[in-house]
C-alpha cells in the first residue's frame, strides 16, 4: 500500500529552513554553484530570512539534488530546469539503466576499481607516496587511462577532499596526494599528447589566474584514448594566447578548467572575449567548481559547462562521429 502524504508534510516540505551550508553539503552542489543556478537558471527560489540569508525548503532540496544527479550525464542545467521532478527521476533512472546496459571496461571492472581507491587511500593515510604512485599506475595499466582516470583517481581526489574538509586528513597527507597524482597525470599526458594531426585535436588548459591543473590533466588523459590529438598547454596561459593557440593548433574542442578563483572579473571579461574570436565550429567547454558562475554572462549556446569525466567522454564521442 502506497504512502499516505498528509498535508502537513506537504507544508512542512515547503517550509524555508534550510541555510546555504545545510543544502550545499545534502545537494553536494558548491555555495557558488547554488546562487549561478538560482540566478541564471532559477532553479529553484529561496526564502529570506530575517537577516536576508537564503533559506531552502525540503522541496528545494529535493529539486537540486534531481538536477545535480541529471547533470552528472553530460547535460546542461538549462536543459532539465524545464523539466519536472517526476520527468527528472525518469531521466535518472533512464541514465541508470544506460550505464548498466553499456558494455565497456568502465562498468565491468568497478569493483576493481573501487579496491584500487580503498588501498590508495590508505597509501595516503601512510605517507606512503611510492605504494600510492605503484597503486595509480597499475590502476591506469589495467583499467585504462580514460577507465583509471574515472574509477580510480576522481574518487580518489574527492574522498581526498571530504577527508581534508571534515578536518580527518592532515593538510601534508592531502599535498603528497596531489604532488604524486600530479607526477602520474603528467607522464600520462605527456604520453598521449603524441599523435597523428589526422585525427581531431583538443586543447586543454586553464586560463591565467587558474593554477588548479588537476581536472585539465584528467581531461587530456581521457580525450587521448578515445581518438583525439591532445594539445595540452598546462595551466595559467593569457586568454588571448589560448585564442592564439586555438586557431594556429586548428583546435576542434577547447576546454577550459576554472577552479579558483570564482569570482575575477577581468578573467570572466576575458572568457566572454574567447567566445567571439574562436572559429564557429569549435566547441567551447568549461568544467571545474567556478565553470558554472564564469559561463553565466556568456551567452546561451556558446560555452558548454561539463563537471563530470563522463559527460566529456559522451561529448568527445559525439565530436569524433560529426567530424
Amino acid at each position: 500500500m502506497g504512502d499516505i502524504i498528509t498535508m502537513e508534510q506537504t507544508t512542512a516540505s515547503l517550509e524555508p529552513r534550510h541555510p546555504v551550508r545545510v543544502v550545499s553539503e545534502r545537494t553536494g552542489l558548491s555555495p557558488h554553484v547554488l546562487r549561478v543556478w538560482e540566478r541564471r537558471y532559477q532553479a529553484v527560489a529561496p526564502a529570506r530570512s530575517e537577516g536576508s540569508q537564503r533559506l531552502y525548503s525540503d522541496a528545494d532540496v529535493e529539486r537540486l539534488t534531481l538536477l545535480h544527479r541529471a547533470s552528472a550525464g553530460g547535460r546542461n542545467v538549462s536543459q532539465l530546469v524545464p523539466l519536472t521532478n517526476a520527468q527528472l527521476r525518469e531521466l535518472i533512472s533512464d541514465d541508470d539503466a544506460a550505464r548498466t546496459r553499456r558494455v565497456s571496461p568502465a562498468s565491468a571492472e568497478l569493483p576493481e576499481a573501487q579496491l584500487a581507491v580503498t588501498e590508495a587511500m590508505a597509501a595516503v593515510e601512510a605517507l606512503d607516496g611510492d605504494r600510492l604512485n605503484g597503486i595509480l599506475k597499475r590502476a591506469l595499466l589495467r583499467h585504462g587511462i580514460a577507465v583509471g582516470a574515472e574509477q580510480v583517481i576522481v574518487p580518489l581526489l574527492t574522498l581526498i577532499g571530504e577527508r581534508w574538509h571534515a578536518g580527518e586528513l592532515p593538510p601534508s597527507h592531502e599535498h603528497l596526494a596531489t604532488a604524486i597524482i600530479q607526477h602520474t597525470l603528467t607522464d600520462v599526458v605527456h604520453d598521449s599528447a603524441a599523435g597523428p594531426l589526422t585525427r581531431p585535436r583538443i586543447l586543454v588548459a586553464t586560463p591565467a589566474g587558474q593554477r588548479h591543473e588537476l581536472g585539465a590533466m584528467l581531461v587530456a588523459a581521457t580525450a587521448a584514448p578515445l581518438g583525439w590529438n591532445v594539445l595540452y598547454l598546462g595551466q595559467d596561459l593569457p586568454v588571448r594566447d589560448i585564442a592564439r593557440a586555438a586557431e594556429l593548433g586548428m583546435a576542434r574542442v577547447v576546454a577550459l578548467s576554472l577552479v579558483y578563483p570564482a569570482n575575477d572579473e577581468r578573467l570572466a571579461a576575458e572568457l566572454k572575449w574567447l567566445t567571439t574570436v574562436l572559429a564557429p565550429q569549435v566547441t567551447l567547454v568549461f568544467g571545474g567548481a567556478a565553470a558554472e558562475g564564469y559561463a553565466e554572462d556568456i551567452p546561451a549556446g556558446k560555452v558548454m559547462v561539463l563537471n563530470s569525466l563522463t559527460g566529456m567522454r559522451e561529448l568527445l564521442v559525439r565530436e569524433a562521429a560529426a567530424r
